[in-house]
C-alpha cells in the first residue's frame, strides 16, 4: 500500500502492481487526493477485501482494496471523511414526479452524488423496510402501511435530514399533507410517450408501466420541471435542483 500510494503521489507506474483486469486510470483517481501527507493509521482484511486507515493533512481516508491470489490490486476505492453535517432545522425533502422512464431515478442518485450534505436517496418510499409483495401490488389493501412509510420518512427529515423521494403514485395533497411543517421541494419530470415505451422495452420495465403512469402529474404544483425526452445530463438537471436549496 505504501508504495503504491508512492508511485501514484510521484507520478510512477504502477502497472505492475495491478491485475490484468484491474483499471489502472480509475485506481490513480481513487489514490491522488489522499497521497500528500499521508500516513497509514493501520491495515486489516481478509482473502476478499483489505480496509487502510490513512490520515492525510485534509482529514482522514478510508483505502478498500482486494488483491487476486498473487498479491496483485484487482480494485480500489477511497472513501474521504466528510465534514461534519450539523443537520438542517426543520429538514428538507426533495419529491420527484413523472411517469416510468422519466428518469427520476437518475436524477436522485445524480443528486446524491453532487450533493454538499448527507442526503437519503429513497427510490421509492416503500423501500425503507419489506412487506408481502401483494401490499406494494394493491395499496388499497393497506393505505395506512404506505401512509405509514411517509410518515416515518419525515420523522427522518424532521430529525434535520435531507431526504429525496420519489412520490410514486402518491398524490400532491398527501406529500403536502404529510411532509407538513418540512422544506418541500417538487420536481416534475416530463417526457414523450413515444420516448417512455422504447425505454420501457429496453430497460425491461413492466410492460404498459409508461402508459399507466402518464398521468401521475395531474394536481401537481412544480418548483421545478424538467422534460428528458432528449437525455439531458442528468447532473445538471441535480445541479438546477440544488439550486433551489437556499444557502
Amino acid at each position: 500500500m505504501r508504495d503504491l500510494i508512492e508511485r501514484v503521489r510521484d507520478g510512477r507506474t504502477i502497472s505492475d502492481l495491478l491485475a490484468s483486469t484491474a483499471d489502472g486510470d480509475a485506481i490513480t483517481a481513487q489514490l491522488r487526493p489522499v497521497c500528500d501527507h499521508c500516513s497509514i493509521n493501520s491495515i486489516a482484511g481478509s482473502d476478499s477485501r483489505v480496509d487502510a486507515v490513512i490520515t492525510t493533512d485534509a482529514g482522514g481516508a478510508r483505502v478498500v482494496f482486494a488483491r487476486d491470489e498473487t498479491g496483485l490490486l484487482t480494485w480500489l476505492h477511497t472513501y474521504i471523511q466528510p465534514a461534519r453535517f450539523a443537520g438542517v432545522r426543520g429538514g428538507r425533502v426533495i419529491v420527484v414526479n413523472g411517469p416510468s422512464g422519466a428518469g427520476k431515478s437518475t436524477l436522485m442518485l445524480s443528486l446524491q452524488s453532487i450533493a454538499p450534505f448527507p442526503l437519503v436517496v429513497l427510490d421509492e418510499p416503500e423501500q425503507i423496510g419489506t412487506v408481502q409483495p401483494g401490499y406494494l401490488i394493491w395499496r388499497d389493501s393497506a393505505p395506512s402501511l404506505h401512509r405509514g412509510y411517509l410518515a416515518a420518512i419525515g420523522a427522518l427529515a424532521r430529525a434535520g435530514n435531507h431526504v429525496t423521494l420519489s412520490a410514486a403514485g402518491h398524490t400532491h395533497d398527501e406529500i403536502v399533507d404529510v411532509f407538513s411543517g418540512i422544506e418541500l421541494i417538487c420536481v416534475g419530470m416530463r417526457c414523450d410517450f413515444d420516448v417512455l415505451v422504447h425505454r420501457e422495452r429496453r430497460t425491461g420495465r413492466w410492460a404498459g408501466i409508461a402508459a399507466a403512469s402518464l398521468q401521475v402529474h395531474g394536481g401537481w404544483t412544480y418548483n421545478l420541471e424538467i422534460d428528458t425526452t432528449n437525455a439531458p445530463d442528468p447532473l445538471e438537471i441535480a445541479r438546477r435542483v440544488l439550486d433551489l436549496i437556499a444557502p
